[in-house]
């Protein structure tokens, strides 16, 4: 498919006001006319991506919240925090070389990923995932650093085949790829069948697609350990708060679910 700048910022925004009104606490920044002014091919060079990425970088909208460290960066699933290039912690690391689980994923190569490729979000270790899109093709690559994928591989997985024996893209390796208005459609579908849930900007409860976690209504054994926190009762308590509202984030008691889970097993009814 063509790649569509305005488009994939258009989605892009449309999913981070869907987090921001689920489990952020943010603002959400968007570009001035031209573009952030503190992203260039200067301060990213390091990177070595092409002008097209550079020109995304340069449009998408960034998350504006009050912890200024890396560390607090807004979660995008799990262990997955959004990548801010306006940072300055992020351009300095960028300068000193410090690329790979900062800006792109870890490949050991030089540049880590294609010059036309960008990553959106990015896990700092190996648990989380990997968000890159390709400007060459306009597809969303989304791995899992841990191995394969636990969700179904979609029928754009078949476009691997054409990088086979392609050193430079062998980090494509175990990536599912999707057209971004399906990647956000999965993302937010995770949120609303409570596979996901938000428990606050930097904290997640996730069930992977893998592991047959099916939601239960009543209180079970097998899916209610003595935890408080166990994902079944997290899940129970998002319903009691009107989840999933009109399925946009909207139209649910947020303020709620968080008393909810403040009161452990002490919930009201």
């Amino acid at each position: 498919m063509a790649y569509d700048r305005d488009e994939f910022v258009r989605l892009l925004t449309d999913y981070y006001n869907f987090c921001n009104r689920t489990f952020w606490n943010a603002t959400i920044a968007q570009a001035p006319a031209g573009g952030w002014p503190s992203i260039n091919q200067e301060t990213l060079a390091n990177l070595k991506n092409n002008d097209t990425v550079i020109d995304l970088f340069r449009h998408i909208p960034y998350v504006e919240y009050v912890e200024k460290d890396l560390i607090h960066a807004p979660l995008v699933m799990k262990n997955t925090p959004v990548i801010d290039y306006r940072h300055e912690d992020v351009q300095k690391k960028i300068r000193e070389g410090e690329i790979e689980g900062i800006a792109a994923p870890f490949t050991g190569r030089d540049p880590a990923i294609p010059p036309s490729c960008a990553c959106i979000a990015i896990c700092r270790g190996r648990s989380g995932y990997q968000v890159v899109l390709d400007t060459d093709d306009g597809y969303i690559y989304w791995g899992d650093p841990e191995g394969q994928h636990d969700e179904p591989a979609p029928e754009l997985n078949s476009s691997l085949a054409r990088f086979e024996g392609d050193d430079a893209n062998e980090w494509r390796a175990g990536f599912n790829v999707y057209e971004p208005a399906d990647f956000f459609t999965i993302c937010k579908e995770r949120f609303r069948e409570m596979n996901w849930i938000g428990l606050g900007p930097w904290d997640m409860s996730v069930m992977k697609q893998n592991m047959g976690w099916e939601y239960e209504s009543e209180p079970d054994s097998d899916s209610d350990p003595e935890d408080d926190f166990s994902h079944n009762k997290l899940a129970r308590k998002m319903t009691k708060a009107g989840w999933p509202g009109d399925g946009e984030g909207r139209d649910w008691d947020r303020p709620k679910f968080e008393r909810l889970v403040e009161q452990g097993n002490n919930e009201e009814e």
